[in-house]
């Protein structure tokens, strides 16, 4: 990749996400990034083109940085599995907030389109290991996956939000990410009832 199309990625991800792509000017994103604004057009053609370069990026990292936890997980009973799964995507947005950032900018403006994955392209072993939970009866057999994973996105994607501004009524909990991860699972996973 060449120096100016990195430098107008990290800047425009910085700005998209503090502004939102409408709010965005493209001078902030060249001021940033220290590169003349014609680059914008030689590398993505548009801003509309340089934004979805930074959605791609995003989820590009964020799946990365999943398969790890998905791989674990296929190899694990699927209530297991799914916990594991589930608490890898928890750390993979908590630790790449500028995609939230840009999912709230687009449904807070009404924007048609979204930068979330439709089911459709979901990771497969996710899928895989819900289907076989609904099988087992560990999973609600009524819940499809699809409405499961609509759940969880809403819960992971708000809290990746919510949590630090929560911190002082949770305490100390905040700041213990792999006991707040591992609470935010379990509550999706078990609801209020706790464990069966």
């Amino acid at each position: 990749m060449s120096d100016s199309r990195a430098l107008l990625l990290e800047a425009a991800s910085e700005e998209f996400a503090r502004n939102g792509l409408k709010g965005t000017r493209v001078q902030a994103i060249v001021k940033r990034a220290g590169v003349n604004e014609r680059m914008i057009y030689h590398h993505f053609g548009s801003k509309e083109g340089l934004y979805k370069a930074v959605v791609d990026a995003l989820r590009l990292g964020i799946g990365e940085s999943w398969i790890p936890a998905l791989e674990r997980a296929m190899r694990m009973e699927p209530y297991d599995g799914m916990r594991t799964a589930l608490g890898g995507l928890f750390d993979a947005l908590r630790d790449r907030p500028r995609l939230v950032s840009l999912l709230m900018h687009e449904w807070l403006s009404g924007d048609e389109t979204s930068s979330l994955p439709d089911p459709a392209e979901l990771p497969l072993p996710l899928r895989e290991l819900y289907e076989a939970g609904r099988e087992d009866g560990v999973f609600a057999r009524d819940v499809p996956f699809e409405v499961a994973y609509g759940t969880v996105i809403g819960a992971l994607v708000s809290l990746t939000i919510f949590a630090p501004r929560f911190a002082r009524s949770m305490g100390g909990l905040a700041d213990d990410r792999e006991l707040l991860r591992d609470q935010v699972i379990g509550q999706l996973l078990d609801g209020m009832t706790g464990p069966r």
